[in-house]
């Protein structure tokens, strides 16, 4: 039965119904009519009523079908016309939009269709959605640079990280070709071939002057333009860092034992030739290794120390204590080495400073380690100040000279281990001091910096946190 709903079988069924109708009024009207008039025509005339009688059925049949099919086709395209409407509101974007079936016939299961292709588009478009969200997040929260370069060498994708290694600007214009923010030869050299070869490139790059260290990996895509390449970078600076500061730590405890061992060894092969018959010159070799031997275990102590920091195995005692009256102590005993070197050495520090809760032994380091080389390294005639201030959670302590100033490009490396902007000035220090300093002050929550100028003094400076519960009066 659901074959007679279908249109071709209405049109069939209403034309059939609409030509036997016809043919039967017609038949009707020449048996009704035409046995009176044979006795009053002639068979010509009968004939022309005939035709006459046919041609106005066929002109009623013609008049009759142009109605039938107009209202059949008026029905079915209403319902073509609302699935064609439906899809421009689909095409537009509306995914929510259905089609109601206005006719039981086929326009109805065209709807159907439409609505159920629908409801998959909408599906589609979520589950895309979501993947997208997820490979922006990913891509988002990466360390690795991940980009995608096409074959006129624009970035086409890049997330956060690249934009970090290779310094691009966030706000690029889209022609704005990769080799003209990012100068540097090794990368896009990388890129070239990975087009010409059209294999996996891999290679490792010092950008600069950046000076990052970039594991670069370039992968052709496989895709209709078959000169995009997808860039992978990773950051070994750190890596890098640590292998460069691993390789000087053992240069420089190997120079740093050498000397004293040396020294050392130099004495005990003069006692062994002789020396030791003669006891004034036996005394000063011995005192001599008995210096160096001191000098090698200062260094082993700080190292250990260093060490400990690190890990964070180091013993903190926390205490409440007087900043005040520590900070006064230890510039005390500082006094007869100023005095010697003919520097002023001040205290200026504040009556209500806060009492701050820490180490009080390792504070002390801290400061006499400041002191001591503010004072070393300031010639006869100059001044070292030390003050201190009480901010809102910290206290800022600051040691100042007018010394001889450390040259821009050895203020950043001043807290590293062993190191010294002068190897050929006679000094008996490992280069450890700050080091520890530094670990130290961050082993309390605090923070150490230094600001100099070559030739016009230092200004070393750290602050640690204070518990405003507890203030000495």
């Amino acid at each position: 039965m659901k074959r007679l709903y279908q249109i071709h079988w209405r049109f069939a069924i209403a034309y059939t119904l609409l030509i036997l109708l016809s043919m039967g009024v017609a038949g009707v009207f020449l048996l009704v009519f035409l046995p009176a008039q044979f006795s009053d025509f002639t068979t010509r005339s009968v004939v022309n009523y005939v035709l006459r009688t046919i041609g106005v059925t066929a002109a009623v049949t013609i008049v009759l079908s142009v109605v039938l099919a107009f209202f059949v086709a008026k029905r079915t395209t209403r319902s073509i016309r609302a699935v064609t409407e439906g899809a421009r509101q689909l095409a537009s974007g509306d995914l929510e939009h259905r089609v109601d079936a206005i006719s039981s016939d086929e326009t109805q299961e065209l709807a159907e269709a439409f609505n159920s292709m629908a409801l998959s588009l909408k599906q589609m478009v979520v589950d895309l959605s979501t993947e997208r969200n997820k490979l922006s997040a990913v891509l988002a929260t990466m360390a690795d640079g991940v980009a995608v370069i096409d074959g006129e060498d624009r970035v086409v994708l890049a997330n956060p990280a690249t934009e970090t290694l290779l310094d691009l600007p966030s706000h690029r214009q889209e022609d704005q070709r990769l080799v003209e923010m990012v100068r540097d030869h090794d990368l896009h050299r990388i890129i070239s071939r990975c087009r010409s070869t059209g294999e996996l490139q891999q290679e490792e790059v010092e950008l600069t002057p950046s000076r990052r260290y970039l594991r670069v990996i370039a992968i052709p895509l496989p895709s209709t333009d078959a000169e995009e390449v997808l860039l992978v970078l990773h950051d070994l600076t750190r890596e890098q860092r640590v292998e460069t500061t691993r390789r000087e730590f053992v240069a420089n405890v190997s120079h740093e034992l050498r000397t004293p061992l040396a020294s050392v060894k130099a004495a005990v092969e003069t006692l062994e030739q002789g020396a030791l018959s003669e006891p004034q010159v036996a005394e000063r070799f011995l005192s001599g290794i008995s210096r160096n031997v001191d000098r090698m275990t200062r260094i082993v102590e700080d190292l250990l120390e260093l060490s400990r920091l690190d890990t964070g195995q180091a013993v903190i005692q926390m205490s409440s204590f007087n900043v005040r009256a520590l900070i006064e102590e230890t510039v005390e005993g500082y006094l007869p080495l100023a005095q010697a070197n003919d520097v002023s050495l001040q205290v200026e520090l504040p009556a209500d400073l806060p009492s701050v809760i820490g180490d009080e032994v390792k504070f002390q380091q801290v400061v006499s380690n400041l002191v001591e080389n503010a004072v070393k390294f300031t010639p006869p005639g100059g001044k070292v100040t030390v003050t201190a201030e009480a901010e809102e959670k910290s206290i800022a302590m600051s040691v100042t000279d007018t010394g001889i100033g450390i040259a821009s490009e050895h203020v950043p490396h001043v807290f590293e281990r062993f190191y010294k902007i002068d190897r050929s000035r006679k000094d008996e220090g490992s280069g450890l001091g700050l080091a520890i300093a530094k670990h130290i002050v961050q082993a309390h929550g605090g923070e150490m910096w230094v600001k100099s100028r070559e030739g016009e003094g230092s200004t070393f400076t750290f602050s640690l946190p204070v518990d405003k519960a507890k203030v000495f009066n």
